[in-house]
């Protein structure tokens, strides 16, 4: 092919200039001799989807409009709402190799509830600019380093991944921030510390996700069509996700998961005791910081006893073939904030002796207070078993319909109280909590008062909610009850 005819069709047949990019990554002259022509280099400073197929080698991208359309958005104010698996991640890691590769003097920061979910974004560039030598041969060292990307002269651009807490962010003034999954960022984080940072003109923000707390400053960008450019996007839309994994969601999720995780929609689960705001105001991003001491404990091995000076309280639900064994574990702070700490998930069928074991050990290391324990059908056989073993202050609970609804209460009541804090992002909890639901049951007699009935969507569990649930129920008794202290004259 003649020479001005080759680089025409790399400049016109996407589909073409991505296959290039796996022969031309083997061959770094050849391909530093194409992006030196001047067309070629203009249209990868224009056009960051071309940028992303030559340099990246993304040829998916050429039959993916809305990755194309989304990918091309330079407005300073974006919000992206995506279904699972869609590919926000991967075309916002684009956008900032387009942004530090052609535009000199980038400042670009990712940021989200963890730096666990920055770094996906963040391993996105660093993998793509490791698998191409023109780009690896511009990253400055020293200045990157596992979290932090910057380039030498004359480009002097920078990207850094940073987690979702204040005294990692204060300093920064950066030219663009791109806050992945911003649904589970509390909204007085983004509106008081991220947006703070916005003081260089035309900074640009954008926000992706997917749907959760209707009171949130995600939903209300999104609403906001005068401020903001609108992106919202089904994971049924992407060329990334399979007919096949669409075909297995379907089969797992309920409705409202289904419309939330997958259509994108701001939906609530029907009758739900617990709204999807209240959860998302228990989130906190501390405990998914492992730098923290009040992080979130994922495996006992590594805890060390010495550091462990709070009250500790447990709630033991019991499942085997049918429903899971959950153990959950919070600390009750000084001002009577109730954080969960540690929870452990048995898989269906594990039996009960290896159930005890890990609660006695749990136990030994974190000296509960108080262990409430589900003690209907077998439970109370558990129960003698831990107690034997020398765990102490283990009490069972028979899980009637009126002890239900005491607990579930009561854990409504430390949520109302902005009393409790949980992982953001643990969406098996978080779904179950939303997907209690609940009828009132008519009384019997005039004297008895109304109940409420619980019980969770077929195909579903609630074991981790109860497991919560017993715990902080075990907490109530550390909780001092307020009282009216009167003072004579």
């Amino acid at each position: 092919m003649e020479e001005d005819a080759f680089v025409e069709k790399v400049l016109t047949d996407l589909k073409f200039a991505g296959h290039l990019f796996f022969d031309f990554k083997k061959r770094p002259k050849a391909f530093k001799q194409l992006i030196a022509y001047p067309e070629v280099t203009r249209k990868l400073v224009d056009d960051p989807v071309f940028f992303a197929v030559l340099m990246c080698g993304d040829s998916w991208l050429v039959d993916a409009p809305d990755h194309q359309k989304l990918l091309r958005d330079q407005s300073s104010r974006q919000v992206a709402v995506c279904g699972r698996g869609w590919g926000k991640s991967l075309v916002f890691s684009r956008k900032n190799l387009w942004l530090l590769f052609t535009k000199p003097n980038i400042e670009s920061l990712i940021i989200s509830s963890t730096q666990r979910q920055s770094m996906i974004m963040f391993d996105y560039c660093h993998s793509t600019i490791m698998a191409n030598p023109l780009l690896h041969e511009m990253i400055q060292y020293p200045g990157s380093t596992r979290t932090i990307i910057k380039l030498k002269s004359p480009l002097n651009s920078k990207l850094t991944a940073l987690p979702c807490s204040p005294n990692k962010l204060r300093g920064y003034h950066p030219d663009w921030i791109f806050l992945d999954e911003a649904s589970i960022v509390p909204t007085d984080m983004i509106t008081g510390e991220i947006m703070m940072m916005l003081t260089k003109p035309n900074v640009g923000l954008v926000m992706s996700g997917t749907p959760m707390a209707f009171d949130h400053v995600f939903r209300r960008a999104f609403l906001d069509t005068k401020r903001y450019s609108i992106h919202h996007y089904s994971s049924k839309a992407s060329p990334l996700v399979s007919k096949l994994q669409l075909s297995e969601w379907r089969d797992l999720m309920t409705k409202e998961e289904w419309q939330r995780e997958v259509e994108a929609n701001w939906v609530e689960a029907t009758q739900t005791f617990f709204p999807m705001d209240l959860i998302a105001a228990c989130i906190d991003p501390e405990l998914d910081n492992p730098n923290s001491p009040n992080s979130y404990i994922k495996d006992l091995q590594q805890v060390n006893p010495d550091k462990l000076a709070g009250k500790y309280f447990a709630g033991l639900d019991l499942g085997k073939q049918v429903d899971h064994s959950v153990l959950a574990v919070v600390e009750l702070t000084q001002k009577n904030v109730v954080r969960l700490v540690h929870k452990r998930e048995f898989a269906l069928g594990t039996p009960y002796p290896e159930v005890i074991a890990y609660t006695a050990k749990a136990h030994q290391l974190f000296d509960f207070e108080g262990l409430y324990v589900d003690k209907t059908g077998i439970g109370d056989a558990v129960v003698d078993e831990l107690e034997n073993i020398g765990v102490s202050d283990v009490e069972g609970v028979f899980f009637t319909d009126a002890e239900k609804e005491n607990m579930l209460n009561y854990l409504k009541l430390v949520m109302e109280k902005n009393l409790l804090r949980i992982v953001g992002e643990d969406k098996g909890l978080i779904a179950q909590i939303n997907e209690q639901q609940y009828e009132y049951l008519k009384p019997c007699t005039a004297q008895e008062r109304i109940h409420i009935k619980f019980f969770h969507p077929r195909g579903r569990h609630d074991d981790q909610l109860y497991a919560l649930a017993l715990a902080c129920y075990a907490s109530k008794q550390a909780t001092p009850e307020p009282f009216l202290a009167v003072v004579p004259r």
